[in-house]
């Protein structure tokens, strides 16, 4: 009986030991690994809780380890990766931050994001911050301190024991005064997470002004030329505007006496102009302006201004192909208007000169003198009839063609006529057919 008992309690015990659910499984994203493998230990204040089961990278190339811990993460946990020592490579482990009991539970299987991980910070990653130059400064430091515990610089360490007494001073007076500060450094170390945090939250932001102040300097990296052309040029102009400025300060020196004349004629003169002179006009003119308010824009339909441009668009859309034609027709005859453009004159001339050709008379009364042009085919010379040669027979000018140039109808003057508009016209007139003399 008493051994049933016995193999029934250790049963329990096995299953409260090694039975249940297994634990509660989550993801975790660091940035990087940090040296964690499959089996490293996941710790709460120093006492482990679980395990990593796996590390992998996901597709956003982060490393995504899957862990079970035997207790339930509630909202607000997070996870840093840490090492038992600066020398450690191997023995690294997640520690774990539990959120408040008081939060909400967080589902098994969800994914703690780069907000609530950090990864650790290797010895090689703080070397990395310093230039090669400071490297090679600590190494030499460094070697020299071996130098001198190995007893191979005697002198050395001398003169650095004896400076180390004035340096500890300084330092722990230095540590006093942070001290002091402590309040003034919390506050500076909040302000920076803040503002750390601030930037992470517009990391887009940061990414799309570097983009943009990339493509900036780039467009201005292709007018070097420009730009150094530029800088030549700047201090003349500066220069140019030093003595311009200079010129302006005598100027306005001399400005300063008609300035102050035009303010003695404006108190002599100005006010009496506007108290007697344009008052009155603005008080008759006042009534005029308020009807032409009313006839511009008057309350109700189809009574102002206003109203009749409403009107007129439709007309717009009426005219505006016959509008658009009439162009046309005027740039398809431009070349036409210019030639004929150049014989106004004459028609002009033609209509102003009609009367005076029944200008004449004699005892019979006025009369008109004409000449009779002809342009016949052919000629009579004697006996024989030939081809017209434009020569002068019977009194009569015979004309093969009429092509006269503008001021051709009167006998040619030097310089004056015939008009061929900077020889716009060669070629299209004929300057050779003027009057007889």
């Amino acid at each position: 009986m008493f051994l049933g008992a016995l193999v029934c309690v250790v049963v329990l015990l096995g299953f409260l030991i090694f039975g249940g659910n297994g634990g509660y499984k989550y993801k975790l994203e660091f940035q990087t690994a940090g040296q964690i493998v499959s089996g490293n230990q996941i710790l709460v204040g120093g006492h482990p809780i679980g395990t990593v089961d796996s590390v992998e990278l996901n597709a956003k190339n982060l490393a995504e380890m899957e862990i079970t811990v035997d207790q339930p993460l509630h909202q607000g946990s997070t996870a840093i990766i840490r090492k038992s020592s600066l020398s450690s490579v191997h023995n690294h482990y997640v520690s774990m931050s539990p959120g408040p009991d008081n939060l909400p539970l967080i589902p098994e299987g969800t994914t703690l994001g780069g907000d609530q991980t950090t990864t650790a910070v290797e010895l090689d990653q703080v070397f990395d911050v310093f230039d090669e130059k400071t490297r090679k400064g600590w190494s030499n430091w460094i070697r020299g301190t071996a130098a001198i515990y190995a007893g191979e610089a005697a002198e050395g360490a001398n003169k650095t024991f004896k400076y180390s007494g004035p340096a500890f001073s300084s330092t722990q007076r230095l540590m006093a005064e942070l001290s002091d500060q402590d309040a003034g450094l919390d506050k500076f170390v909040k302000n920076t997470s803040g503002l750390v945090t601030t930037l992470a939250g517009e990391s887009d932001s940061l990414t799309e002004l570097v983009s943009n102040a990339n493509t900036a300097l780039g467009a201005i990296a292709s007018e070097n030329e420009s730009l150094s052309l530029a800088l030549q040029e700047l201090p003349p102009t500066l220069r140019q505007a030093n003595t311009t400025l200079v010129n302006l300060r005598f100027a306005l020196d001399d400005l300063r006496p008609f300035v102050a004349a035009t303010g003695r004629g404006a108190d002599a003169g100005l006010a009496k102009f506007l108290r007697d002179d344009l008052r009155p006009v603005l008080v008759r003119a006042k009534p005029v302006f308020s009807d032409l308010a009313t006839a511009a824009s008057k309350p109700g339909a189809n009574n102002d201004l206003n109203a009749v441009f409403d009107s007129l668009k439709p007309l717009h859309r009426v005219a505006e192909p016959s509008v658009d034609a009439v162009v046309g027709a005027l740039d398809a005859s431009q070349e036409d208007t210019a030639e004929l453009r150049a014989y106004a004159p004459d028609v002009l001339d033609a209509f102003a000169k009609l009367g005076a050709i029944s200008g004449n008379y004699d005892a019979n009364g006025h009369y008109a003198r004409g000449r009779q042009l002809a342009s016949p085919l052919y000629q009579i010379n004697g006996n024989s009839i030939d081809p017209n040669s434009g020569a002068v027979y019977g009194g009569l000018d015979f004309l093969t063609s009429i092509a006269r140039c503008p001021g051709g109808s009167t006998q040619p003057i030097a310089g004056s006529n015939p008009f061929l508009d900077d020889g716009n016209l060669v070629g299209k007139c004929d300057p050779g057919q003027v009057p007889p003399p």
